[in-house]
């Protein structure tokens, strides 16, 4: 009997101890994970540091307070250069007085144009109506503000004495030749009636073509004002054309 028992230790002699060998039981779990799970738990149960505090303190190691930042939006950011604030010429605000001085100027240069029109004939608008393109020349690469408005001024003296010469010439060449049929016909006695239709209207296209010039005035009081007090006036289908000469592109003011 003690021969067999002791052939039975002698089998197995690395035999776990009998409080290690209870059927179902795991492995134990290491000291250092308990640790962190403890940790975890700890930090899960505080409540209110576990949130806002925790992202603040991430921000402030990491980011150097994103968060004061935002509630600060003109502070400074490290390592990035504030952004340069150009100035805008031509907008309201940005407007100096000499500017506006010099743009009311080249608008009010056409009243002088209109006037040494009435008194020389129109052999005067040779001289006046380059004022304008004067003030462009000198203020192109000062300010845009001036030299948009001098050419907006310039154009519109063009259109208004040289455009209305031109239609004067051209609609006195289309009332002769008209008339010259209409003395033709008389032959017929068809022209005993055309001929005194295309005299009065030519006389209301020589009433109707004043307009031209007139309109010129008008407009050019009314930029002459606008331009005084520091806004931008554009004229109808000049200003945009001025633009495409200046800019290559429409732009808005």
């Amino acid at each position: 009997m003690d021969d067999k028992e002791r052939n039975t230790h002698e089998e197995t002699p690395d035999a776990p101890p009998s409080d290690h060998a209870v059927e179902g039981e795991g492995e134990p779990i290491p000291a250092r994970l308990r640790a962190a799970v403890a940790d975890l738990a700890r930090r899960a149960s505080e409540g209110e540091r576990g949130g806002d505090e925790i992202v603040r303190e991430y921000e402030e190691r990491y980011h150097g307070g994103v968060r004061s930042r935002l509630a600060t939006p003109n502070a400074p950011i490290e390592g990035v250069r504030p952004p340069v604030k150009v100035k805008r010429v031509g907008t309201a605000g940005a407007v100096s007085e000499n500017e506006r001085k010099w743009a009311a100027l080249a608008h009010a240069s056409t009243l002088l144009t209109a006037l040494v029109a009435l008194a020389s004939g129109g052999l005067g608008v040779l001289l006046t109506m380059f004022v304008p393109l004067s003030i462009y020349f000198s203020f192109r690469k000062r300010s845009e503000y001036v030299a948009f408005h001098a050419l907006q001024a310039f154009t519109i003296q063009l259109v208004g004495t040289i455009g209305w010469l031109a239609l004067i010439v051209v609609g006195t060449i289309v009332g002769v030749a008209l008339l010259f049929v209409s003395i033709i016909l008389m032959i017929v006695l068809v022209g005993f009636v055309l001929a005194p239709i295309i005299i009065l209207a030519y006389i209301l296209f020589v009433l109707a073509s004043f307009l031209l010039p007139i309109g010129m005035v008008i407009y050019a009081v009314i930029a002459a004002v606008e331009t005084w007090n520091g806004h931008s006036y554009r004229y109808p289908y000049i200003a945009r054309w001025v633009d495409s000469q200046m800019h290559g592109e429409s732009l808005s003011w």
